[in-house]
């Protein structure tokens, strides 16, 4: 059985044994919380992916705003008596334009978290960048030609409502990166130049490549103390005081069948990465309890 059929088989099965109301009580204590999800490059087959899970999360949850995230890392978060789900999308690749336009349209916000060092620039450009600084850049995932969006186009996602978040600088991985230096060019960097970009203050840096793996123990210490909102990208539901203080965020991949995004928003997957968001915890302790995390 080849791994598309897989994942669909399994979400068959998480659904009829009824996986995701398990999880949500043996995880969370039965509590709601705020489901993240990050998309990557929307060029047209993608974007149509992108509607496609948007228009089902609209019919099945309230849509929550970045600003709901700021009071989940505040604790001033308030439960309802269903999920609600955040829009991310990470990299600032071009393509990223059309599906704020979109979303606009709708009246969703989302947050879009960049490579600042990638607006208005080829990769080629946003390597040879790098490089006069002696820094080898990693390239994000995406299609030939790809390119960052423009200075403008950021400027008009901002004025269109969304959030533009800082995505490391270099977008290396920071759990092989443990001297000061390094961090700083990777994170302050990143703050700052989308600081400059937006004329906003930007507090939100999603971790690039998401996982605990990609956090040295430096690296950790020092978000901790200068970015009060970190975004992982493993998926689980952020619960106050039970979850990762960095949110968890699910991955979506296009060339996942639609039954396994589905049953992962619903919480019917959130067993199999319980042990990353443990280790989360384990790294960055919890996020702040708002007194009520439990409704009902």
């Amino acid at each position: 059985m080849n791994e598309r059929a897989e994942r669909w088989a399994g979400a068959q099965w998480w659904r009829v044994s009824g996986r995701a109301a398990r999880n949500r009580e043996e995880m969370y204590g039965g509590a709601t919380g705020l489901r993240v999800i990050t998309f990557h490059e929307t060029l047209s087959e993608e974007l149509k992916h992108v509607k496609r899970v948007v228009d089902w999360c609209r019919g099945r949850f309230p849509m929550a705003s970045p600003a709901e995230a700021d009071d989940l890392f505040a604790g001033r978060w308030r439960p309802g008596p269903t999920d609600r789900v955040l829009l991310t999308f990470d990299d600032g690749l071009s393509s990223n334009y059309e599906a704020a336009r979109w979303l606009s349209g709708i009246g969703v916000a989302a947050t879009f978290f960049v490579v600042p060092t990638l607006v208005d620039r080829t990769m080629t450009e946003y390597l040879r960048y790098h490089e006069q600084h002696g820094i080898s850049a990693h390239v994000p995932r995406s299609a030939p030609g790809a390119q960052g969006l423009t200075s403008g186009q950021l400027r008009e996602i901002v004025a269109m409502g969304h959030r533009i978040g800082a995505h490391n600088f270099a977008h290396r991985d920071l759990g092989r990166l443990h001297d000061l230096a390094n961090i700083r060019y990777e994170v302050s960097n990143a703050l700052e130049m989308v600081e400059a970009l937006t004329a906003q203050k930007c507090l939100d840096f999603a971790i690039g490549f998401g996982q605990p793996e990609n956090l040295s123990d430096e690296a950790t210490r020092y978000l901790l103390e200068r970015c009060p909102r970190v975004f992982a990208c493993h998926r689980g539901l952020n619960v106050p005081g039970k979850t990762p203080r960095f949110l968890l965020r699910h991955a979506f991949r296009p060339e996942h069948p639609f039954a396994f995004t589905r049953i992962c928003l619903e919480g019917g997957a959130d067993h199999r990465l319980a042990a990353q968001a443990t280790e989360m915890v384990r790294r960055v302790g919890v996020l702040p309890g708002s007194g009520a995390e439990r409704t009902g």
